[in-house]
């Protein structure tokens, strides 16, 4: 456990490879390329293969006769080349992997089940870490030292895009053939898209895990994300095969401890945090859902047509054209420009402060940047964070002790940080609620790839330093009302004392937030060659045009979709 840990991907892209990854499904690899990010990767791949291949086959504006081939030919290629030298290598037999189950209050904090969770002052643990370990320790209302296992809980939550398949839903019925839900439990399975649905009550999966006493739902977020009435209470403690465990991710106070879809459906029918293996399947062989279809594609089209929605992504018009002389000259970039900053500094010493706790989902109803001021920090920042989030700023009550609400810090322009910020989801909701109370500066030892990144697309400048230089300047920050110089063109950190920090930052990077450059006035400057590449790659791999140029005019979908209208096939 916690090999990779929540930063271990951070400024790097993941290749998942070896024979557990080949022996794996393809909405299984398409599960653990989309978790990259939780390393702080900016992407998780996986080299195609007739598993790929056999995937694609058939499907809308997939190519077909002589262009599927060519494009297989293609695929076949972009497998990393044997030999070939990775900036770092992390080997792990999957033997040796035993069903494992998180303890605090993010993705790393977790143990195997028959393991022990983590004291405070673990050995390796330096004072960051272990202020870190006694938040979470708090929050999750356990015990250093302690078994995990036999941890009573209230809730099962199975489901999400990540764990919602098919597969997960048979491994689920296994578990629940012959046993019922625990007393006191309420257990939801919450299949992860409508074809899921169809094809799981198809097998007769829902029948199974109703006779269990499990709660057989709708597709969708549900208590994953918590934005609608399926949340835990303060306190009320979840299994859960959710993406993410942070603080109120799937409701303000609730316990999270993410495991497998077998491992949730253990803890529902034990009542506690069970080890799935001490779960033997009770049922028939001939009976077993997780052989019985094995063979079936998980993503079935039926025969039955139905008119195509239309081009999933429009061939672009002449942009410019329409936009006046104006925008053809350039026109103003729309960001402000960032070049020396000095301004009052506020301490943040939190280790992995994600996009959640940043921006709660509650606030997430909106595409307008400017106004989301209130919404930042809002359960570290207020006690009322839902009813802030329903009614507004003006009911707010502040929470005292939050660092940005005491004297001294209102105005605060540059925040200092803990060690990877702005992990956890990609929500660009995260730097415009930041930027938009005041803060266009993070100074932090990491940053989350896609958070950082989404920080300079808005103008704001996020600054990585070592450890022992963030710690004087959270020093410098604890006194209220400080300042705190940050000048780009110099890459320099100034402390109030005079002593400087110098900091790397990407050349072209730091070049837009200089001349306020924005992506959409980037882009336009290269209209040009844009077209023209294009151009060159629908000659040279016309498979990849399907999206936009060879949509069916009718499409195959499972009966009662009630997507689109149904047509004479």
């Amino acid at each position: 456990c916690n090999v990779i840990g929540t930063a271990g991907g951070t400024g790097a892209t993941i290749e998942f490879a070896g024979e557990a990854i080949e022996s794996l499904s393809m909405e299984a690899r398409m599960s653990i390329s989309n978790m990259a990010i939780e390393a702080g990767a900016r992407a998780g791949i996986i080299a195609p293969d007739e598993v790929t291949f056999e995937y694609l086959k058939g499907r809308p504006m997939c190519p077909s006769g002589e262009e599927w081939d060519k494009a297989v030919e293609y695929w076949k290629t972009l497998k990393t080349d044997e030999g070939a030298t990775f900036d770092k290598t992390v080997v792990i037999e999957s033997k040796d992997i035993a069903p494992t189950v998180t303890w605090g209050t993010s993705p790393q904090d977790a143990i195997p089940v028959s393991g022990i969770i983590p004291r405070i002052d673990e050995e390796g643990h330096d004072e960051a870490r272990q202020a870190a370990v006694a938040r979470s320790l708090d929050y999750i209302g356990l015990e250093g030292g302690t078994q995990i296992e036999g941890t009573p809980i209230e809730k099962v939550f199975i489901g999400s895009c990540t764990n919602g398949r098919i597969e997960d839903i048979r491994e689920v019925a296994a578990i629940a053939i012959g046993r019922k839900v625990a007393d006191g439990v309420h257990a939801m399975v919450v299949p992860g898209s409508g074809l899921v649905k169809h094809q799981a009550e198809m097998e007769g999966l829902d029948k199974i895990l109703i006779e269990a006493g499990f709660d057989w739902r709708e597709p969708g977020c549900s208590m994953c994300l918590a934005m609608n009435p399926d949340k835990l209470k303060p306190q009320e403690r979840c299994a859960s095969t959710s993406n993410r465990n942070f603080e109120g991710r799937q409701g303000g106070g609730g316990r999270t401890h993410l495991m497998s879809p077998s491992m949730a459906a253990a803890a529902a029918v034990s009542g506690g945090i069970a080890d799935v293996r001490k779960f033997p399947y009770l049922g028939t062989e001939e009976e077993d859902p997780r052989t019985r279809n094995v063979d079936v594609r998980s993503n079935v089209f039926t025969t039955e047509s139905y008119v195509s929605p239309g081009a999933v992504i429009s061939p672009p018009a002449p942009y410019l054209a329409s936009q006046g002389e104006a925008a053809a000259a350039g026109g103003p970039a729309g960001l402000p420009k960032f070049n020396v900053l000095t301004g009052v500094a506020a301490p943040l010493d939190i280790q992995n402060i994600d996009t959640d706790m940043i921006i709660p989902k509650e606030f997430l109803k909106t595409i307008q940047r400017a106004g989301l001021g209130f919404a930042a920090f809002a359960e570290l920042r207020y006690e009322n964070a839902e009813e802030v989030a329903t009614i507004g700023a003006d009911v707010a009550k502040n929470i005292p002790d939050f660092v940005l609400n005491k004297p001294g810090y209102e105005n605060t322009q540059i925040l200092i940080a803990g060690d990877n910020f702005g992990c956890g989801s990609s929500r660009e909701h995260a730097p415009w609620s930041i930027n938009d109370m005041g803060i266009r500066c993070i100074i932090s030892t990491s940053f989350a790839d896609i958070f950082y990144n989404n920080c300079i697309n808005n103008g704001m400048l996020p600054v990585t330093l070592p450890r022992d230089q963030i710690q004087l300047l959270l020093e410098d920050a604890g006194t209220p009302g400080t300042e705190i110089t940050v000048d780009l063109e110099n890459s320099k950190v100034i402390r109030p004392n005079g002593d400087e920090f110098s900091f790397e930052i990407d050349a072209f990077k730091k070049h837009c937030l200089l001349n306020g450059l924005d992506k959409i006035g980037l882009t336009l400057d290269k209209e040009d060659k844009i077209i023209a590449f294009e151009k060159e790659r629908s000659e040279n791999y016309p498979w990849l045009d399907g999206a936009s140029l060879k949509v069916p005019e009718k499409i195959k979908m499972y009966p009662g979709a009630g997507i689109w209208d149904k047509v004479a096939a």
